[in-house]
């Protein structure tokens, strides 16, 4: 399987080719069982009480805290004393089991680890880094049909079909030297958010109706400079049904610049991470997000109103209280008088920073969400930090928590490689290694600083 990937990724046209031969089978029967499973079973549940659903929590807790203890070493020292079985309540789930920090898990992660991780099929994933901090871990490779039928059961609220509808990404990077890669086995099509200036979403307007696609998904950052480029180059763009906000804080100046470009278009949000400890998404009366209580178990921290999140499934690496370090500013415990699903919290403000761009002379204004590219994989550095005031040259400040000076110079190689890739060879990048970063009550600190003019306005 290996040596198949390596040489569709050697081979673009065959790989191209490779898509379009899978596309020949519909995409919702190539989706399979578990997802589609998994895509009825929310459906079913989202028409339960709330009685029914914390029923289904508590004994998914006592079923996960079980494996836990019997298979990570981290797990039963620290709560091997506890009668899991007993645990008659969510309260008293949280009230016996301590709480677990970033650095904790990234300190004890091998001990964290299940015992059993090599006899199963799993998928490596990571943090995006927007901490400055990324962390690495694993999911099994099965979870990935729950985490995609959560999100499009979500999405169902505004119109996608999971099998049908067809959608034009403005996340992630293109194959490089590519302004558009298709994908034609996942009814998707993926655009350079590093190019966004008039030529290419001229181009990008063109793609889209050539490819059908109506529904638009991408970092809120990025979509709100498209917004802005289709608004003050008076571009006709294809108005799709919907657009889907993901991967960072969404915004009210966003959403208004958003919604000025589509006026058509409904907008809806979801609020995830890679843990996969909370997903929520906006309901479709109220632009607040509804938590998906049979996907995690939030909480909410009574001191810092801190998110507390519980991955209900993910034994390999156990996010049991994990400290998510996003913050709420309002919230209500009821059920929403519009929709009436039992999906509690719901999240009225996400307490989050507003991050700056970065300037590119090639590629123009960079999206927080794209520069954390370049951090995904460090091994030495813990923590990073981008300041701009000349619009040539990127300071990146960083913390360490590793003395080996051949993996600390393999990570400011790869920073340095990757900003280079976003911003062009021209952009000048110096280093500075700092003992820590200003923070606010959560440990949160502001990871992009720009104080260059022109930046794009809310």
């Amino acid at each position: 399987m290996f040596q198949l990937r390596n040489l569709l990724n050697d081979h673009p046209k065959i790989k191209q080719l490779a898509r379009r031969l899978m596309a020949a089978i519909p995409l919702s029967s190539r989706l399979g069982k578990n997802f589609w499973d998994w895509y009825a079973f929310f459906q079913e549940s989202e028409a339960w009480d709330f009685a029914q659903m914390r029923d289904f929590q508590l004994c998914r807790i006592r079923n996960l805290l079980l494996e836990l203890t019997a298979t990570s070493k981290f797990y039963r020292d620290r709560i091997g004393s506890l009668d899991v079985a007993q645990i008659s309540s969510l309260d008293e789930f949280r009230a016996q089991v301590p709480t677990l920090s970033r650095i904790e898990f990234m300190n004890c992660y091998g001990e964290i680890l299940s015992s059993s991780w090599r006899a199963q099929k799993l998928a490596k994933s990571q943090t995006s880094g927007t901490t400055g901090m990324a962390l690495q871990f694993y999911h099994t490779a099965a979870d990935q049909a729950r985490e995609w039928a959560a999100i499009c059961h979500q999405w169902k609220r505004v119109g996608f079909s999971p099998g049908t509808s067809r959608r034009a990404e403005f996340r992630g990077l293109t194959t490089p030297g590519q302004l558009v890669d298709v994908f034609p086995h996942n009814n998707m099509m993926r655009c350079s958010i590093l190019n966004l200036k008039k030529q290419h979403v001229i181009y990008y307007a063109d793609e889209i109706r050539k490819n059908r696609m109506d529904f638009y998904h991408g970092y809120p950052s990025a979509i709100y400079l498209l917004a802005w480029e289709i608004i003050h180059g008076d571009i006709a763009f294809p108005q799709p049904k919907a657009v889907l906000l993901a991967s960072e804080m969404v915004y009210d100046w966003q959403v208004a610049r958003i919604q000025e470009a589509f006026p058509e278009a409904s907008i809806f949000a979801h609020y995830g991470c890679a843990e996969r400890t909370v997903l929520a998404g906006w309901c479709e009366h109220r632009r607040e997000y509804h938590v998906l209580p049979q996907y995690g178990l939030l909480e909410i921290a009574d001191k810092t109103s801190e998110i507390i999140g519980t991955n209900l499934y993910n034994s390999v690496n156990g996010f049991v209280r994990f400290q998510m370090t996003d913050t709420v500013l309002n919230v209500d415990h009821t059920s929403c008088p519009d929709c009436h699903r039992p999906y509690t919290p719901r999240l009225i403000e996400l307490g989050g920073r507003t991050e700056d761009f970065l300037f590119s002379q090639e590629n123009g204004w960079i999206p927080p969400a794209i520069v954390t590219y370049p951090l995904k994989s460090l091994k030495a550095i813990r923590e990073v930090q981008f300041f701009q005031k000349k619009r040539a040259e990127i300071s990146v400040r960083y913390t360490t928590h590793s003395k080996d000076d051949a993996l600390l110079k393999l990570d400011l190689e790869q920073i340095r490689s990757g900003l280079h890739h976003l911003f062009g060879a021209g952009m000048s990048t110096n280093f500075e290694l700092v003992d820590d970063f200003e923070r606010g009550p959560t440990g949160k600190f502001k990871w992009i600083i720009c104080e260059l003019e022109g930046m794009p306005s809310r």
